[in-house]
């Protein structure tokens, strides 16, 4: 098992703190879900642990080894997202022969074959490529480069649902098969809650929890029906938020009633829900 462990990351740009004091640690043969609202400093962190983005203090060490100006731990590494790498003129077979040279262990065959799977045409150029195939072949790169560390920012964006669907289970079978370590930052939480076994929530620039998925999805309940029935219930209960319509209410508490009074609904929530509710919900939702 290898480990890759950030220390004390701190980022600001001008007065604005994106990330304080943030520390991680990250094994193989697990699927982080790195989650956070717009501006919480997801991808900030990635760039900081892919050394895209400057950082002053701090440690990232990857077994124990800092990964700083290091190209031998840095190529065990790979990370895909949003921002443009190659100029737009460079056609697809050309970025994935540079891929391969730059990671021992690219799979060549493999990225060609997944490039049939999506209908990916290496011979196109990535500037008159869409959205979702210029997502696609970032995502085809990452998959094929068997790193022992993975990052994933954003690796839906622009995808139709087919597309996405094979996506899942390509990265399911990889999670399966392999000891690499998954670390996907997404908006599409739902869709993402099963291959997901370790959840990291960031928000506001800190680490707001850090819990496998299970415990998580088990640990929480949504309680709904009329509102002073439910503040009735759930005064003496640790109360996460809540949301109200009309005369209705939906409030998420910590923990699993034992009991559940006459016209009230308990249910397990799912992982969006979940994060929605511990991230503060919308900014005009009522709450506790």
């Amino acid at each position: 098992m290898s480990e890759l462990i950030i220390e004390n990351i701190t980022k600001k740009f001008g007065k604005n703190v994106i990330l304080d004091d943030v520390s991680l640690k990250f094994e193989t043969g697990h699927c982080y879900g790195l989650l956070g609202r717009n501006g919480a400093g997801k991808s900030t962190l990635i760039n900081i642990i892919m050394q895209r983005c400057p950082r002053k203090g701090g440690k990232i060490l990857l077994d124990g080894k800092p990964v700083d100006n290091n190209d031998k731990l840095m190529s065990r590494m790979f990370c895909m997202s949003d921002r443009a790498v190659y100029p737009a003129e460079f056609r697809l077979k050309t970025i994935f022969s540079i891929t391969d040279a730059m990671y021992p262990s690219f799979d060549m065959e493999y990225a060609k074959s997944l490039a049939d799977l999506f209908g990916l045409d290496l011979k196109k150029r990535i500037g008159k490529l869409s959205t979702g195939y210029n997502t696609i072949y970032k995502v085809i790169l990452a998959l094929a480069s068997n790193a022992d560390f993975i990052f994933l920012d954003e690796p839906v964006l622009g995808i139709d649902v087919n597309q996405r669907e094979t996506f899942y289970r390509e990265l399911a079978r990889k999670i399966s098969e392999s000891d690499s370590c998954f670390v996907v930052s997404t908006h599409i939480i739902e869709e993402m809650q099963n291959l997901i076994d370790t959840v990291i929530i960031l928000h506001n620039g800190r680490i707001l929890l850090t819990d496998d998925t299970e415990t998580l999805m088990t640990g929480y309940t949504s309680v709904a029906g009329k509102a002073e029935l439910v503040d009735s219930f759930v005064s003496d209960k640790e109360v996460i938020g809540s949301e109200s319509m009309s005369v209705f209410k939906t409030t998420l508490i910590k923990g699993v009633p034992e009991e559940i009074p006459e016209g009230l609904t308990c249910e397990q929530v799912n992982l969006q829900k979940l994060f929605y509710f511990l991230t503060g919900g919308s900014p005009d939702a009522p709450t506790n």
